[in-house]
C-alpha cells in the first residue's frame, strides 16, 4: 500500500471522486466527533452509513490480503451475531469504535503531512537516518518517545514516513528499524496520555491517576527499550563497521528544539481542551489537529495570501485521505466483528477462572496477557479486550494490586499493537515500509514478544507479591 502523502488523483473524473470520498470520511469523523461530546444512535448511524459508502467507493484500492481478511470478519460477524446477547447494541459499538479509529488515523495522517514539509523535520530525519548500525536502534528508540509521546499517533505516522525514507541497504537492517520503531513506539503508549490507551484504562480504576502510575508505566517502557536495544546488539555481534566521522550537533539542536517546543504545546493544547471539556483526549485530536494544520501550512506558505494558499493545501490534503480505505476496511471490519465475538464469551467461566488466578500474582498476570492477546490474534479490538478483560476479571478478583493489575494490561496492549496483525500500527509499518503485515508483527517480534512477556510478568508478579506480604 502507498504512503498516503503519495496518493494523488490526476485527472478531473478522479479529483471528483476523491472529493467524494473524502466528504464521506469527515462524514465519519463528524459523526465521531458528535458520538464523543453526545453520544446518541444518529451519530453512530451517520458513522455507519458514511464509512459504508466510503469502502464501497474505494474498495479498488484495498490490497488482497485486507480484502481477504475484511471479508472473513464479516462473514463471521453476520454467523455469531444473533448469537450475541444485545445483537443492535453490540453492532453499534464496533461501528462507533471502527469510525474513532478511522478519524483518528485520518486526523494524524493530516498532521503527519503538514509536519514532514517542514525543513526542520529533514534534518531531524538525516540524523536519525544517519546514526551508526549499532546505536540507532537505541537512537530510534529514544525518538519515538519524544515524537510519539508528544504527538501521540501523529508523531507515529511523521517518524515512519521519515524513517520509510532513508535507505538502508541491508533488508534485515531495515526490518530492525521497523521493530525498533513499532516497539518503542508502543512503549510511549505506557506513560503519555496523547494515546487513547491510558486514558481509556484510567476510568477502569477510579483513584488511579495518571501521576500515580506514571513511575511503574516508565519502567514498563524502559524494560522494552533496553531489551530491544539488547537484542539488537546481539543480531549484530561480530559485524566490523567503517569508522564514521561524527555529525555536528549544532544543526540538530537548532532544528530539534524548536520542534519539541511545538510538539510539547501541541500537547498542552490537547490536554487542556480535552480536560475543560471533559472530553476523550481522542475528540481532541480529531477537532484540533485540522486547526493546528492549518496553522503550519498557513507559517510555511509564501507571502501574500497565505490564509488562501493554506486552506488550499490542506484541501489538498484531504482530498489524498482516501489512500486509508485499506486501514478503514480492517478497523470498521474488527470493530464490528470484535465486539460480536466479544459479546459471545461465555460469562458463566468468569467466576471459576478469577478464583485460580488469585492463587499467584504470576499466574494472574500472565493469564490477563494471554487472555488480551488471544482476542488480539481473534481481531477483536485491543479497546473491547482490555475493557472485557479488565472488566470481567477486576484486581480483587484475580488478587492483584489495582496498580499492577492495570500495569499488565498496558504492557499487553503495547505488545498486541506491534505482535498482532490486527492493529493500526501495524498496519501503518505495512504501508510505509511495504513489508506484509505478518512480517512486522509475527516474523519481527517472535523473540522479543516472549522474552519482554515473561520478563514484565516477573517484575509485575513479584511488585504484587510484595505489594501481597506474608499470607
Amino acid at each position: 500500500m502507498s504512503s498516503p502523502a503519495d496518493a494523488s488523483g490526476p485527472d478531473a473524473p478522479a479529483a471528483g471522486r476523491a472529493t467524494r470520498s473524502a466528504v464521506l470520511l469527515v462524514a465519519v469523523m463528524l459523526g465521531t466527533l458528535v458520538n464523543l461530546f453526545h453520544p446518541h444512535p444518529g451519530a453512530v448511524a451517520l458513522v455507519g452509513v458514511a464509512a459504508l459508502g466510503f469502502l464501497v467507493r474505494e474498495r479498488w484500492r484495498m490490497p488482497p490480503s485486507i480484502r481477504r481478511v475484511t471479508t472473513v470478519l464479516g462473514i463471521l460477524t453476520v454467523v455469531l451475531l444473533p448469537l450475541a446477547n444485545e445483537p443492535f447494541q453490540s453492532l453499534s459499538r464496533g461501528v462507533a469504535i471502527g469510525g474513532m479509529m478511522i478519524s483518528v488515523i485520518a486526523s494524524v495522517t493530516l498532521m503527519a503531512r503538514a509536519a514532514l514539509n517542514s525543513p526542520k523535520t529533514d534534518v531531524v530525519a538525516r540524523y536519525l537516518l544517519g546514526s551508526g548500525l549499532r546505536s540507532r536502534y537505541l537512537v530510534l528508540s529514544l525518538a519515538c518517545q519524544l515524537f510519539g509521546g508528544l504527538m501521540g499517533m501523529a508523531g507515529v505516522s511523521m517518524l515512519m514516513d521519515m524513517a520509510a525514507k532513508g535507505e538502508v541497504p541491508v533488508d534485515e537492517d531495515r526490518q530492525a528499524m521497523v521493530a525498533a520503531l513499532m516497539r518503542s513506539l508502543a512503549a510511549a503508549t505506557l506513560w503519555s496520555p496523547m494515546f487513547s490507551n491510558l486514558t481509556i484504562l484510567l476510568a477502569l480504576y477510579p483513584g488511579l491517576k495518571w501521576t500515580l502510575a506514571l513511575p511503574l508505566c516508565l519502567a514498563m517502557a524502559g524494560c522494552a527499550i533496553v531489551l530491544g536495544t539488547l537484542l539488537d546488539l546481539w543480531r549484530q555481534r561480530g559485524r566490523v563497521y567503517p569508522a564514521r566521522a561524527p555529525l555536528p550537533r549544532g544543526p540538530l539542536l537548532r532544528a530539534l528544539v524548536p520542534m519539541v517546543l511545538a510538539m510539547a504545546g501541541f500537547l498542552a493544547l490537547v490536554i487542556t481542551f480535552t480536560h475543560t471539556l471533559h472530553v476523550p483526549v481522542v475528540a481532541g485530536l480529531i477537532l484540533l489537529i485540522p486547526l493546528v494544520v492549518l496553522g503550519l501550512h498557513t507559517l510555511q506558505s509564501p507571502a501574500p495570501r497565505r490564509l488562501a494558499q493554506a486552506t488550499e493545501r490542506l484541501r489538498e490534503d484531504y482530498l489524498k485521505l482516501p489512500a486509508l480505505a485499506g486501514e478503514a476496511a480492517l478497523f470498521m471490519a474488527a470493530g464490528c466483528g470484535g465486539t460480536v465475538i466479544a459479546s459471545v464469551i461465555p460469562a458463566n467461566w468468569i467466576s471459576a477462572i478469577g478464583g485460580v488466578l488469585a492463587l499467584s500474582p504470576f499466574l494472574a498476570c500472565l493469564a490477563l496477557m494471554g487472555f488480551i492477546l488471544a482476542l488480539a490474534m481473534m481481531a477483536v479490538h485491543p479497546v473491547l479486550s482490555v475493557v472485557l478483560v479488565g472488566s470481567a476479571f477486576p484486581p480483587e478478583m484475580v488478587g492483584l494490586p489495582p496498580i499492577i493489575h492495570m500495569a499488565t494490561i498496558m504492557v499487553v496492549w503495547g505488545l498486541a499493537s506491534y505482535a498482532t496483525p490486527f492493529s493500526m500500527m501495524a498496519l501503518m509499518a505495512s504501508r510505509y515500509f511495504g513489508y506484509p503485515i505478518t512480517t512486522v508483527t509475527l516474523r519481527l517480534n517472535r523473540v522479543f514478544a516472549p522474552l519482554y512477556l515473561t520478563l514484565t510478568t516477573l517484575f509485575l508478579g513479584s511488585i504484587a507479591l510484595l505489594q501481597r506480604g506474608p499470607t
